[in-house]
């Protein structure tokens, strides 16, 4: 594992050193974003196969989904309350969007 991390760190670190001294062609460059989106499509597609393959996956499937759904809402909840709470307690303008007009 750690060895996987040292060379996709090592990939990196050529093709920093690839593009900072010119060495990749311009026409390459203007389509860095479509390699870049195919990669990643690629890449879900890859994942999307190995966890549908997983039996312990699919067997715990509802289970993920319900502590995802209390994840989504606990955290969307503590969220709007430190947001709130925030506000009350440091703003003190009254004249800003969504303050009491006098």
């Amino acid at each position: 594992m750690a060895l996987r991390v040292i060379m996709y760190f090592g990939i990196l670190a050529v093709g920093w050193h690839m593009s900072s001294r010119g060495k990749i062609h311009e026409k390459l460059m203007k389509q860095i974003s479509s390699i870049q989106t195919i990669i990643l499509y690629g890449l879900i597609f890859i994942m999307g196969v190995r966890i549908g393959t997983d039996e312990q996956i699919l067997a715990s499937l509802g289970q993920i989904g319900i502590m995802a759904a209390v994840f989504a809402l606990v955290t969307a909840s503590m969220s709007i309350l430190f947001v709130y709470a925030g506000r009350k307690k440091i703003i003190y303008d009254t004249n800003i969007t969504g303050g009491k007009n006098d």
